[in-house]
């Protein structure tokens, strides 16, 4: 079930979000198909879309994500440092106007240390549900693997934006499907893994009835 909501973010509002980000995430049970705990250096491939469905599993867990530079990014990167992630401003995919080389780099020494990566794989502009080769790019050069995760939301609000962003509702259920993970050889195209990768994302939404176990 959804609904669809023009929507449009005043500064007034920016403050309260996180925690009432975090209110929202205490009436809604979240599951998972995976047990992330021991989870260490994994790149989580995940759509723009369910940003916010998937950051509510990731509350205070130390993972870290991407934020692009422009306005929606100083956004994004409140409101993630707010939960508990780590935030590095730049973008994955453009190495020239968007300090895309350093985010490299800094991404790439946190993988080092042990951290999680979550990025958005098809932002922050688009087009939906088709991933762009920056994560499979970074797990090449790093040797981390990939786990795609899908967010199968019960209820939600669905934004009139590029990506239809979901916002569950209160009292919702969230249930995360992810991939096994992928590891990128050296010698595999960019533009194969790219393929390989979304192929497997997009498979997760046709798994809907897969047993998951809770782990929030």
């Amino acid at each position: 079930m959804n609904y669809t909501l023009t929507f449009k973010l005043s500064k007034g509002l920016l403050a309260p979000l996180p925690i009432f980000i975090r209110l929202l995430t205490k009436t809604i049970k979240i599951e998972s198909s995976r047990d992330s705990l021991n989870d260490k250096s994994i790149l989580y491939a995940i759509w723009h879309s369910q940003a916010l469905a998937i950051a509510m599993y990731g509350i205070d867990k130390n993972i870290y994500s991407i934020a692009s530079k422009n306005k929606d990014g100083e956004i994004a990167a409140y409101i993630l440092k707010s939960l508990g992630f780590g935030v590095i401003r730049g973008s994955t995919n453009d190495t020239k106007d968007k300090g895309g080389a350093k985010a490299l780099i800094e991404l790439k020494n946190i993988l080092e240390k042990g951290y999680n990566i979550a990025i958005t794989v098809d932002g922050p502009k688009g087009p939906p549900k088709i991933v762009k080769p920056g994560i499979t790019y970074l797990a090449q050069k790093t040797g981390s693997p990939i786990v795609g995760v899908y967010a199968d939301i019960s209820k939600y609000i669905s934004l009139n934006s590029w990506d239809k962003f979901q916002i569950p509702l209160p009292f919702s259920r969230i249930r995360l499907l992810t991939t096994e993970e992928i590891y990128i050889n050296k010698d595999m195209s960019l533009e194969k893994a790219t393929k390989l990768l979304e192929d497997k994302m997009l498979m997760l939404k046709t798994h809907t009835n897969t047993k998951v176990s809770a782990n929030t």
